[in-house]
């Protein structure tokens, strides 16, 4: 694919300094080239992560469920001997719920954990998550204004944020629809509207037109040599694919490719075509940015980023580095504790241990 350098109007190639529609093409030209790189750049960095996830963080991950997995199970051991203080058996009886529901979330297919929970817990596992089901969608309702319903068919979350999506689909829908009628009415009485429906009418008949230019040029029926025939099968595609995205910057880059056009015959256009290529290009640029950010945005939420943190597809390796030290620091952390529920007398250290610490924490705090 040739060079936007190729493309750009620069003084020599025009009679007169670059109008402002002509450095605004440059601009376009200039801009979508960058996204595209960051696109391609995205693209790639996420292949490659999901990739080191599978390779690295998924097996830590496994490990770190099973040891916590153990964990539960020495603690429900250690809370049938007897002889525990009341505070020691809390605290024991509250380790052991926080973790068996942590696991649940991610499986709640396991029977025995479930059993184990249910053992120590003052309310079941089935019935805590239908309350919090409950209260998760009765937040969900004052935040979003939707009606999700009285819970009938939400069994899960995964339920609830289908629902969620459902009905935000639908008022989108009906929002869509009233803006449309209400466009269609301005359009029936404003000039103003008219006006710009000409102008977008103009803007995709540049578009046909250099399409057009193209399939006539490249037309693989055309062509009788049969390698050069598959070449321009597959320009064929591209060009399609280019007219179907109104991808304006590629179908100019297939011009230059087969020497259709070059920046002195982009430089010499009239005003007005240049505007309808500006608009598309504004287009495209705005299309290309707003996937990027999306992919940016699923990325955030696939791996519990905050919102506006910096984000660089270079580093994405840095990432699971970074992430892949914090599980190990956990997963080390855990087996050690492990070792410690082996017996009651290491048990009851570590308790004592961490009353100090806690009373330790509430004097400091009551320093200020």
């Amino acid at each position: 694919m040739p060079s936007t350098k190729h493309l750009q109007i620069s003084p020599s190639t025009s009679t007169a300094p670059l109008t402002l529609d002509q450095q605004r093409f440059n601009f376009l030209i200039e801009q979508i080239e960058k996204v595209r790189k960051a696109r391609t750049e995205w693209e790639a960095s996420t292949v490659l992560y999901h990739q080191n996830d599978a390779q690295t963080l998924q097996p830590l991950r496994a490990s770190l469920k099973a040891v916590c997995r153990d964990s539960v199970f020495a603690l429900d051991l250690l809370l049938d001997q007897p002889n525990w203080s009341k505070s020691e058996r809390v605290a024991l009886r509250d380790m052991l719920c926080w973790t068996a529901e942590a696991l649940l979330a991610t499986n709640a297919n396991d029977a025995e954990l479930k059993a184990v929970f249910d053992k120590h817990s003052e309310v079941d596992f089935d019935t805590g998550k239908q309350v919090e089901l409950e209260r998760l969608r009765e937040e969900a309702e004052e935040f979003t204004g939707l009606d999700l319903g009285e819970g009938a068919g939400i069994h899960t979350e995964e339920d609830l944020i289908q629902r969620i999506y459902e009905e935000m689909a639908a008022k989108e829908s009906a929002a869509e629809a009233r803006k449309a009628a209400k466009e269609e009415r301005q359009r029936s009485r404003g000039s103003a509207q008219k006006r710009h429906d000409d102008n977008e009418e103009l803007a995709r008949q540049s578009l046909r037109e250099i399409y057009r230019k193209l399939v006539s040029a490249v037309h693989p029926d055309r062509e009788p040599d049969p390698a050069r025939r598959e070449a321009k099968n597959s320009l064929m595609q591209k060009i399609n694919h280019a007219y179907a995205a109104n991808d304006l910057l590629t179908l100019f880059q297939t011009q230059l490719q087969i020497e259709q056009v070059d920046a002195g015959h982009i430089g010499k256009m009239s005003s007005q075509r240049l505007k309808q290529y500006n608009k598309l290009l504004a287009e495209q640029l705005a299309s290309l940015q707003a996937a990027v950010a999306e992919m940016q945005k699923a990325f955030r939420m696939d791996h519990g980023l905050q919102t506006g943190s910096a984000l660089n597809p270079q580093k994405v390796g840095q990432l699971i580095r970074q992430q892949a030290r914090k599980i190990r620091a956990e997963l080390s952390q855990q087996q050690q504790f492990l070792l410690v529920l082996a017996n009651k007398a290491s048990i009851k250290r570590w308790l004592k241990q961490q009353r100090a610490v806690a009373r330790e924490a509430d004097y400091d705090d009551d320093q200020f």
